[in-house]
Order: C-alpha cells, then structure tokens, then sequence
C-alpha cells in the first residue's frame, strides 16, 4: 500500500514542477509592451511614432512584393537615367537600323529608275511597284520617291544618315555611309 502513495507523490510533484517551469517560461518570454524606466536600454527604445512608420513601411513592402508590374523596363535600371558611350551608341545604332530611309536615287543599264533604299541595317535597290516597309512605290524621281501605303500617298526624300551624337563621336572618326 505505501508503494501506491509513492507513486502518486511522484505524479504529483513531477505534475507541479512542470507547471512551476511552464510558469517560469511563460514569465521569462512574455512581451513586454514599454521599456521599464530603470532598465539601461531606456534611452535606445522606439516611440509610437517611430513605430508607426516602421510598421507602414514593413505594410508597404509587403504590398509592393505582391504588385505586378506591367512595364516593359525595369523602371529601377539605372541606364535609364544614365547612358554612358556604349548605351548611347547602341540608341543610335537602332535609331539608324529602323529608320526606312532613301539613301538614294539612280538608273540602271536598261534606263530604269531605281531607289536604294536601308532598311533595318540591309541597304536593297527597289524599282517602281516594289514594297518596303508596307509601302508601295509608285514613282522614282531624282532624289525622292513617291510611295502609298493604306491608301495615303507619301514622298520620301533622299536624307543622310543621322549623324552620331556628339558625345559618341571618336577623335579621328571617319565618316560611315552604312555599317
């Protein structure tokens, strides 16, 4: 019999002690809401203000994480806002390459008005009635070209190719007439 109040003892204070350490851990780990005024980190607390910010900013994050962008760029690349030579050489060159421009006009063996014509960095002759771009060359003359293209009627003029940025341009650069 005094076996069976043995083990009971035992449950019993096994059972106590755990409380006592669930107590202790529940006190040692609770959250304190301010800094007691006799505690040495007084002067490193936060105010609610401070607070406040840091949480609407933490809010802000959080959405910005969750927001699909729909640009085409990235809007926080800096090349956008600064261009060295090659960002600014690379502009010109696509500037250039996908312009449709009329280099210039001659006549061939047979007495045939011709335009050459650079489009997307390839430089093609064209005879009257040929298609460019979706327009349709209707005459050649000397130095322009008359075009159609959705029913409107265009001239195109003989231009030069635009000339690089000054910014770009080499030392002893010599001229290019197509590259």
């Amino acid at each position: 019999m005094e076996f069976r109040y043995l083990k009971d003892f035992a449950i019993t204070l096994t059972f106590v002690i755990l409380i006592a350490f669930a107590l202790k851990n529940f006190s040692s780990y609770k959250v304190v809401e301010e800094v007691p005024d006799d505690s040495k980190y007084k002067e490193q607390q936060l105010d609610e203000d401070l607070l406040k910010q840091i949480h609407s900013i933490e809010l802000s994050i959080q959405d910005r994480k969750l927001f699909n962008f729909t640009v085409k760029k990235d809007p926080l690349k800096q090349d956008l806002i600064v261009q060295d030579k090659k960002d600014k050489l690379k502009i010109w060159q696509d500037q250039v390459t996908n312009m449709v421009r009329l280099a210039g006009t001659t006549i061939d063996e047979d007495g045939n008005s011709m335009a050459i014509i650079a489009h997307q960095g390839i430089t093609h002759y064209y005879r009257k009635g040929d298609e460019i771009a979706g327009r349709r060359i209707v005459d050649i003359q000397d130095g322009k070209i008359v075009y159609t293209k959705n029913g409107v009627e265009g001239v195109m003029v003989k231009e030069p190719i635009p000339p690089k940025p000054v910014e770009i341009q080499e030392k002893n650069a010599t001229t290019e007439y197509n590259w």
